[in-house]
């Protein structure tokens, strides 16, 4: 597994892991931010017409809820900003660990969908993956106390990843690491390939595990070869 890269330019420290081929980057986002998501995912609780958001026919989860959401709020307009940043900033360092290579630089982000999964004792999201978009995104609102108990035992084991999310790469093997397993805390944010498989475990106590996702579609500078010099 390679070091996690820290990346200090976008106001936000993000951080790139490579715990197998795919890249991931992590962020602890503003609480402001964290707490405009939750109003909007409250206001669309109430809504009258609550049913037209309903996200569930779409998505794989097995959750209490799943509401389609815009980012229409003017003091999301920074967070919307920071996810164009922070995708740039992944492909960037992907590109500088290359030495001559058709360099994917990205030229824009657009939201494709964005959705709020609320989840309750036993609700989980088995492995899958996104489609239709290029990358995906996670951040965590709501997460409860319990989320990572290893007090909760069914009838063969105790669970020790109670409530973390996984993400999953090729098969294991020998020498090969194919998992990369994260407990969430509010404000975690997670982006990664739309297609690099991923779960999300069940858990068992009380509270309202919440996140905020959303799908990217990205447009690219025109490619051509770049080549990195070595240093020196």
């Amino acid at each position: 597994m390679s070091e996690p890269q820290k990346q200090e330019n976008l106001n936000i420290d993000v951080t790139i892991h490579k715990p197998f081929g795919p890249r991931v980057l992590t962020a602890k986002v503003p609480m402001e931010w964290v707490d405009a998501l939750n109003e909007q995912c409250e206001e669309t609780m109430k809504k009258d017409d609550k049913q037209k958001h309903d996200a569930s026919d779409y998505l794989v989860g097995h959750v209490h809820e799943e509401l389609s959401c815009d980012l229409n709020y003017e003091n999301l307009t920074p967070f919307g900003n920071f996810i164009s940043n922070a995708t740039s900033a992944l492909f960037n360092e992907f590109n500088k660990e290359q030495k001559v290579l058709e360099a994917p630089r990205v030229k824009e982000v657009n939201i494709n969908t964005a959705w709020f999964v609320r989840s309750y004792k036993g609700d989980y999201n088995p492995t899958h993956i996104h489609t239709n978009c290029a990358m995906s995104l996670v951040l965590y609102l709501k997460v409860p106390d319990s989320i990572g108990d290893t007090n909760y035992k069914n009838t063969k084991e105790v669970y020790t990843t109670e409530g973390y999310i996984d993400f999953i790469n090729g098969m294991p093997d020998l020498l090969v690491s194919s998992k990369w397993t994260n407990k969430p805390q509010v404000g975690d944010l997670y982006l990664f390939p739309s297609n690099l498989m991923h779960t999300v475990y069940p858990f068992y106590g009380e509270g309202e595990r919440r996140t905020f996702s959303c799908n990217l579609d990205l447009k690219f500078h025109e490619k051509g070869p770049i080549l990195i010099k070595e240093n020196g």
